[in-house]
């Protein structure tokens, strides 16, 4: 009669088996998500591209009708010009305070 230390049961010989593939799974990992990343970042990618090109044509047009009515608007005043009363009031009492 065999001992069990002599001839390995089945369950020892399952096990190791189990524990090579854990081990093979285990250093397939990083493979595996680097070709499986990259797969998902592709197509990540392909729609990200579309949505881009549709929000950069949406923006070249806000652009165009920005310019398009900053050029039909009248000129600014600046803060000092001539153009209204109150600046030709406040100019004229400082010419008289300065004389």
């Amino acid at each position: 009669m065999e001992t069990a230390s002599k001839k390995p049961g089945k369950l020892a010989k399952n096990l190791g088996l189990v524990g090579i593939g854990l081990c093979a799974l285990c250093c397939a990992l990083p493979i595996i998500g680097i070709v499986g990343g990259a797969g998902i970042l592709a197509t990540l990618a392909l729609y990200a591209e579309k949505i881009a090109i549709v929000l950069l044509i949406i923006s070249a047009a806000s652009f165009a009708i920005w310019q398009y009515k900053k050029r039909q608007a009248p000129p600014a005043c600046s803060v000092d010009c001539d153009c209204k009363p109150e600046n030709t009031e406040a100019k004229s009492v400082a010419q008289l305070k300065t004389k």
